[in-house]
């Protein structure tokens, strides 16, 4: 699929990603046979012979993945071949990458974003500051997409206000 070629360029942006997944949808989860390791033999003469070859079915994702040296298993993927949002976020990534998978797998981003994780009961960007080697930036990206919640969830809990302590002077005559 167009999504497919798109994800093996290192160069492709999260706007590009999104562009191609947003205009069909259905390639997100579509599979694709994609040789993923050759080995080749050079001969006297000048020419190449492939010894072998490896074969697998990938999802764009899965590709991407690849091609960023990310592993990953089948726990990572829902049953509707998604990554799933621990597995998102415990890859540990850049924010530039996290960016490209999200723009992948969450056209509108309302999967991701302004929804609790299952597991822990944290918002994307809690879950994403409790994972120790995630970024303090990425942190704060994911925050920036819905500011709402940090405000929300302040507001839902009574802080205490500091009380300033006032000495008052009295003359003395």
């Amino acid at each position: 699929t167009a999504l497919h070629a798109i994800c093996i360029n290192p160069k492709a942006t999260p706007d590009m990603l999104k562009l191609i997944a947003d205009t069909c949808p259905q390639a997100i989860t579509t599979q694709a046979e994609m040789i993923t390791d050759v080995e080749i033999e050079l001969k006297d003469d000048g020419k190449a012979r492939v010894i072998h070859e490896t074969r697998e079915m990938l999802t764009p994702i899965m590709l991407w993945l690849k091609v960023k040296g990310k592993s990953y298993d089948d726990d990572d993927f829902d049953e509707q071949g998604l990554m799933t949002l621990d597995a998102v976020l415990q890859k540990g990534l850049e924010w530039n990458d996290l960016n490209c998978l999200i723009s992948i797998q969450f056209s509108d981003h309302s999967d991701f974003f302004g929804v609790t994780n299952d597991t822990n009961n944290l918002y994307s960007f809690m879950h994403a500051a409790t994972i120790d080697r995630m970024n303090l930036e990425t942190v704060y990206r994911l925050a920036l997409y819905d500011p709402k919640l940090i405000s929300e969830s302040f507001s839902e809990t009574e802080t205490p206000r500091m009380k300033r302590s006032r000495k008052r002077s009295r003359k003395v005559n």
